[in-house]
């Protein structure tokens, strides 16, 4: 009876966890935040709640569940060209920045708290890196330039990596009582080749592997999605097996195969978005909220600490982080573009540094590198972990609560005085649509000659025409008219009258299937096609 009761707890707070996320996403939405800053509080709350269990994230589960698919979607879904023009500002600040960060908060928390030198540089190991999810979040909706918002994802992506190297070097001085930075060195630049190279080994196994299917005719939307689902897990594990850095191998293999066109068909395309949305959705709302129930376990043993004081700790930490960041940005970022013009990879004004000090969120893989500090080094008591523990929890609750609800603040604040790009990336969308309409309407001029009967070339004609207004529109576009004047307003008119259309042919689908006339395999068929032509309604006629 014991063990079915704690199954029954367990299950209804799981419920209580999953209709939580739903509910808050919607509140985030309501009121106009980002959602991490939601989750995370919501989590708190639950966590004070008398009666609610206490929850202990196991640090190795994170890494193992939570990372992988997260950090392979943004890799799959990030600019690989514009993390190779921004290279030299997205390795200052995910490199060098974790090294200087990770210095500086161990000789604040040596001089300000009394913590043992080694364990000051575990906490600057924890929260030198920056959080991809959080930063994500925080930029999605974001009218920032497209060269901030690539610079600030890049540098969350990788710098995973140079700050748990940080970290585990640390722990490894503590436990032994040496630091070599030949070693160091040396495990750094092991970490960063051997995880890439990992993930792209296991990109190219799978597009092979994928290919293979495709040509055998063995080709499934459901096992294409699911083999996309498995791969970050198969290449994060070998990596992390032999040192070297999982965060790298899957990123890697998410930026590698979003670069191969030919690795789904439309409809495993179609499903895999969903699929994804949904993952990403879920596990940001409980890696977010798990951050907030830890708060629990985290104060336990703090006793000895005032809260006044573990407060004040948290913000001055807090504080030199942000202050770090603005500095470093200015030194290494800002002088440069203004000294050396004809070197430029950003745009580095002083509201676009300012965006960039403030987008340096603490997410949840500190909190997983916090929690994974070994309980005792032999047969000695880890210093001050509950205390490190603690500061981490703080510092993340302070920038993602702090940073979540500025940042809307600075963008519209700032935004007008960034160099934006908008208007160039319109035109060059605007010419892929032109270039890949034309290629289109040729096609099937070609074609033209091997029709063999009226009915052929009324299709064929009909399909031209339609290309014909796309390139009509989107050469308008391409040349800087935009969709002013008469033309955005045809399309406007266009676009309503295809909703409403779409609208009536699922109500007729709806009563034929209440009829009896169709079943619900051909419903369902029949209203995929029908949905499938609407969501493309802005890709034409945009």
């Amino acid at each position: 009876m014991g063990g079915v009761r704690k199954d029954v707890v367990l299950g209804g707070l799981l419920t209580i966890v999953l209709a939580g996320i739903v509910g808050l996403a919607l509140l985030a939405k309501m009121i106009r935040v980002p959602y991490p800053v939601v989750f995370v509080l919501g989590g708190v709350v639950l966590a004070l709640i008398p009666g609610v269990p206490t929850i202990t994230l196991d640090p190795n589960l994170v890494f193992l569940l939570f990372l992988p698919p997260l950090i392979f979607g943004d890799g799959w879904t990030s600019d690989a060209r514009a993390l190779v023009r921004f290279r030299r500002p997205i390795l200052s600040l995910s490199i060098g920045l974790v090294i200087c960060t990770s210095a500086v908060v161990a000789f604040l928390a040596h001089q300000l708290i009394g913590l043992p030198l080694a364990v000051g540089f575990v906490l600057g190991g924890i929260l030198s890196p920056t959080d991809a999810v959080a930063t994500d979040a925080m930029t999605e909706h974001a009218a920032l330039p497209k060269a901030l918002i690539a610079i600030v994802g890049g540098e969350s992506l990788v710098n995973d990596a140079s700050g748990l190297v940080v970290y585990r070097f640390a722990i490894a001085a503590l436990a032994t009582g040496t630091f070599s930075l030949l070693a160091a060195s040396v495990q750094f630049v092991y970490v960063i080749v051997a995880g890439i190279a990992v993930g792209l080994a296991g990109a190219w196994l799978l597009a092979k592997l994928m290919k293979l299917i495709r040509r055998k005719g063995l080709g499934d939307p459901m096992i294409s999605v699911s083999i996309s689902l498995i791969t970050p897990f198969a290449v994060y594990v070998p990596a992390d097996a032999i040192g070297a850095s999982g965060v790298l191998a899957s990123l890697a293999a998410g930026i590698a195969l979003s670069r191969v066109p030919t690795l789904f068909d439309a409809e495993s395309r179609l499903q895999a978005i969903s699929v994804w949305q949904l993952l990403f959705f879920t596990f940001n709302g409980a890696a977010f909220a798990l951050i907030g129930l830890q708060l629990r376990e985290i104060v336990h043993g703090l006793s000895r600490y005032s809260v006044w004081t573990l407060i004040g700790w948290t913000l001055a930490i807090t504080f030199t982080l942000l202050l770090v960041r603005f500095i470093w940005g200015f030194v290494a970022l800002y002088l440069p573009y203004r000294l050396f013009p004809e070197q430029r990879e950003g745009k580095f004004s002083w509201p676009g540094l300012t965006i960039i000090a403030f987008s340096g969120l603490r997410g949840i893989v500190s909190l997983a590198a916090a929690l994974a500090i070994p309980t005792s080094l032999g047969i000695v008591p880890f210093p001050d972990r509950d205390l490190v523990q603690f500061l981490t929890f703080g510092v993340i609750l302070v920038t993602l609560v702090g940073g979540g609800l500025l940042m809307p603040l600075l963008v519209r604040t700032l935004g007008p005085h960034l160099e934006g790009d908008g208007a160039e990336v319109e035109r060059a969308t605007a010419l892929a649509r032109v270039t890949t309409a034309r290629a289109g309407r040729d096609r099937l001029k070609a074609l033209e000659s091997g029709l063999s009967s009226p009915a052929d070339w009324e299709v064929a004609g009909r399909l031209e025409a339609e290309y014909d207004q796309r390139l009509a529109h989107f050469g308008a576009h391409a040349d800087g008219a935009g969709s002013v004047g008469a033309d955005g307003s045809d399309h406007a008119t266009e676009q309503r009258l295809r909703r409403e259309a779409y609208e009536a042919e699922r109500a007729a689908l709806s009563g034929l299937r209440r009829a009896g006339t169709i079943g619900d395999d051909v419903y369902r068929e029949l209203e995929w096609e029908i949905d499938l032509a609407e969501a493309s309604l802005g890709d034409r006629l945009q």
